[in-house]
């Protein structure tokens, strides 16, 4: 009596990112799990590693804050190798997804132009998504109750930017207009959806740090700021694994060498 054989189920090969840091204070935090669920992860400390990278050996690249900007470039020589590298990956059709710094980074790979913000954004401040957003395939209808169009969630940047050319504006706050943009498949988010009350104490240890906050927002307020932090995470942390799911799911995954 002949046996028929099954086939074997080859296990789904995992999509690469690389990670760019630019600090060891600033990781995935609340886009880990989604990360490391999905994803084979590369870290590339750029402050002490060469950015030499190939981007065509990623799937996808996320970009994390950092204290500096890109108008330091001149005293600190990565900071032009990295929107390099940004660039080679843009044209290489690589999605990308800018946090904070790494959003400006973005955009100036892009072609628009970081600058000193009139207001510094501190604090745990709400953005709210417009009607791109909310028809935004990663972003639409991400956000958890109460409010499917609003986020309150941790801000602590100095500079903002204008948009690329070609990009979707999908999110604003009161006080910093450009907040999350997208272009094709590559997301600039200034906001901190990743960082929780642990993540901005640890950011407030540092005594340089916690003065200039402090400066803008004063003594009082700076010390609620890890208290409120860590109670937006209610809806940041679910939030940041939703839209890191469907990017990696549904942008990547679609265009990558590897599906998930």
């Amino acid at each position: 009596m002949s046996t028929r054989t099954q086939p074997v189920e080859r296990p789904r090969e995992r999509l690469r990112v690389l990670e760019i840091r630019h600090a060891e204070s600033e990781p995935p935090g609340a886009y880990g799990p989604a990360l490391h669920a999905i994803t084979e992860t590369t870290t590339l400390r750029i402050w002490r590693e060469p950015a030499t990278v190939d981007p065509a050996d990623f799937d996808a690249i996320l970009v994390l804050g950092g204290a500096m900007g890109v108008g330091d470039a001149d005293r600190i020589p990565w900071i032009a190798d990295e929107i390099d590298l940004l660039r080679r990956a843009r044209e290489r059709g690589v999605p990308i997804w800018g946090v904070c710094l790494g959003a400006q980074m973005l955009a100036a790979a892009l072609g628009g132009e970081v600058h000193t913000s009139d207001t510094p954004e501190l604090g745990v401040r709400r953005v709210r998504l417009n009607e791109a957003g909310m028809a935004d395939p990663v972003w639409g209808g991400a956000v958890t109750a109460p409010a499917p169009r609003d986020i309150d969630t941790v801000q602590w940047h100095f500079d903002t930017f204008t948009l690329p050319p070609g990009a979707a504006l999908l999110a604003s706050s009161d006080a910093c207009v450009n907040q999350l943009f997208r272009v094709d498949n590559c997301y600039g988010v200034q906001f901190h959806l990743e960082a929780g009350g642990d993540l901005v104490r640890g950011w407030l240890s540092h005594p340089e740090s916690r003065s200039a906050v402090a400066d803008v927002l004063g003594e009082s307020a700076t010390d609620r700021f890890p208290i409120d932090a860590g109670a937006a995470e209610s809806v940041t942390v679910p939030t940041a694994e939703a839209v890191m799911r469907r990017w990696l799911h549904d942008v990547v995954g679609k265009i990558g060498r590897a599906h998930v």
